[in-house]
């Protein structure tokens, strides 16, 4: 009986060693998404420019809307764990928790711009709704929100609030929240005069209108 001898060939990768290409190809293609856009980085691009032939890169993420997938998951935790309450915050007022997911929200992108700009700005547009990735689904984000619902819930049930639609109103605090940082985001050539009291009175003012709400 014949024993085939196996031939000689480049050895096989460590898991340190996939999971390190694994990291450059996403570095890679975060610089290629921020800076040529979703819709120029191709992963023959992404794969040029990690050094290794096209098709290998197929080994690691089957398209860029997977890789995109990853900066989704992987940003909404952490600014998930960046901006969780507190157990004496989330047990106490519920407004001050609202406060502070509001403040902590802005704050995080404006120590991560980079990260705005792939979660919010960063969309598969030639795809259809259906399938595109939902953000909400993700574990830090599904946490954000139920924290922030369950805030908005108690402050109608103890009177804080006058308007009684949870939606309407978290989708309004999100509104709030994401329009005080899109302003520093998108109009940079603004020489802003305090940009903390700003965000402390856009907050507060819309916190204020809640309470004060007439419909």
């Amino acid at each position: 009986m014949t024993t085939l001898k196996r031939k000689p060939g480049r050895p096989s990768l460590s898991n340190q060693q996939k999971d390190e290409i694994r990291e450059s190809i996403i570095n890679i293609a975060r610089e290629l998404f921020i800076n040529d856009g979703y819709e120029n980085a191709s992963m023959r691009k992404i794969a040029a420019q990690a050094g290794f032939a096209p098709t290998k890169i197929y080994y690691y993420f089957k398209n860029k809307k997977e890789i995109l997938k990853h900066f989704w998951v992987d940003i909404s935790q952490d600014m998930w764990e960046k901006s969780k309450p507190s157990d004496e915050l989330i047990s106490g007022d519920p407004i001050n928790v609202i406060r502070h997911l509001m403040t902590a929200t802005v704050h995080y992108w404006l120590d991560h711009p980079k990260n705005y700009q792939l979660l919010i700005e960063t969309q598969d547009f030639k795809a259809p709704l259906d399938d595109n990735f939902d953000v909400y689904n993700t574990p830090g984000t599904k946490e954000y929100v139920e924290t922030m619902t369950k805030a908005v819930t108690r402050c109608m049930a103890n009177g804080t609030f006058k308007e009684d639609n949870v939606l309407y109103v978290s989708q309004l605090i999100t509104s709030a929240t994401y329009g005080v940082y899109g302003s520093f985001y998108s109009l940079p050539s603004i020489a802003w005069v305090n940009k903390e009291k700003l965000i402390e009175d856009s907050i507060e003012n819309t916190l204020r209108g809640l309470q004060n709400w007439e419909s």
